[in-house]
């Protein structure tokens, strides 16, 4: 008798995780590591999820669709926690919570980001994302650096493609970014490092979609560069741009003042702060020349003064506009035509914008009215 009750207990104490979704698409080999309980290895398509599996990559590409239509991709070498899934269908509102632990994935939200985004936290070792009902993708490398990309969530009406941009914001332990435009970037290093400030990434969005996101993109590398370059002048106090040692007349030195060898003290020398001195003077000004390139605006690229951004999506150009208000265009042109925009959207008016860059006549001209 005594035993029974003993087996009874142990039974009760067991815990049990309701199913939160399913692996709706899978390619490759992933496994699945259940909390105190076993791993399943080469899931397949409709396999069940529940609260704190750990998704685990390997050559495999898995999406799960959440109970409240939210979509998680994950790519090849990557993993991800579910730490907590709450659902009620009735009001559409709940909780969920996600780590990456590495590798790389794509959000979509669903129905509680719409109606309880507060309630929404994906985090990163790093970093932590607040969702607003939007797309994002995030890559996490070996050290926990954590880059994050806000994305455009597009939906099919009546056979023609509809895309919105939400808005994300990403924290670290010391501050926070908004990001509100598509294709905007950020990168947290470490948990006690500030957000790098949003930067906007010449990106198709094919290349998210694929999720081919392995290294930071040129223009974060160059940004991180930038703020690097400025820590260590501001730590340092240095002008680089000031050379002083043509103006001082070593000959009038007064007398007293000059050494022997054998007044020379090594160990008073400060050689860091010379050494220092030197090869940063050298590095800003190798670094002035890339800097500047990486800041010229091309014809594929975003000019700033019209906020009109231009993408080469082969055999496709890609037009997008979106002002402050949140006023948003995307149109996709024949590469082998050339265009001109007259595009006023609310009190911003943009006239002869060409989309033309071999310079040769223009074969379409396109007017566009937006109003608020």
């Amino acid at each position: 008798m005594r035993l029974l009750v003993m087996m009874l207990v142990i039974f009760l104490a067991a815990p049990s995780y309701a199913k939160v979704g399913d692996v709706i698409q899978q390619q490759g080999v992933t496994d699945i590591q259940r909390k105190d309980g076993p791993r399943f290895e080469k899931i397949e398509e409709d396999f069940d999820v529940e609260s704190y599996d750990s998704v685990i990559t390997k050559n495999g590409k898995t999406a799960i669709q959440f109970l409240d239509e939210t979509r998680v991709d994950v790519t090849e070498n990557s993993k991800l926690v579910i730490d907590e899934f709450v659902y009620d269908p009735d009001t559409s509102t709940g909780t969920l919570a996600l780590k990456a632990s590495f590798g790389t994935v794509r959000y979509a939200s669903g129905q509680i980001a719409k109606n309880s985004r507060q309630n929404v936290k994906i985090r990163t070792p790093t970093a932590v994302v607040g969702v607003r009902g939007t797309d994002f993708s995030l890559t996490v490398d070996e050290t926990g650096n954590s880059t994050i990309i806000l994305l455009p969530s597009c939906t099919m009406v009546m056979s023609q493609r509809l895309c919105v941009v939400g808005e994300i914001s990403v924290s670290s332990d010391v501050g926070t970014v908004i990001l509100n435009k598509a294709f905007q970037a950020t990168v947290v290093e470490t948990e006690k490092s500030q957000p790098l400030k949003p930067v906007l990434l010449d990106l198709s969005e094919d290349y998210i979609n694929n999720l081919l996101i392995i290294r930071k993109p040129k223009e974060i590398e160059a940004e991180e560069e930038r703020d690097r370059i400025k820590t260590v002048a501001d730590i340092l106090n240095l002008d680089f741009l000031e050379f002083t040692e043509l103006s001082q007349d070593y000959l009038s030195t007064p007398e007293e003042t000059w050494t022997s060898e054998l007044d020379y003290d090594p160990l008073s020398q400060n050689f860091l702060y010379d050494a220092l001195d030197a090869s940063l003077a050298n590095i800003l000004k190798q670094m002035a020349d890339e800097l500047a390139a990486s800041e010229r605006l091309s014809f594929l690229g975003t000019n700033e003064t019209t906020g009109i951004t231009v993408l080469d999506q082969d055999p496709q150009y890609i037009y997008i506009r979106e002002d402050a208000s949140g006023n948003y265009v995307k149109i996709k042109l024949d590469k082998d035509y050339t265009y001109r925009f007259n595009h006023l959207q609310g009190s911003n008016d943009v006239t002869d914008f060409d989309i033309n860059p071999d310079g040769g006549s223009i074969n379409n001209e396109i007017s566009i009215i937006q109003r608020n």
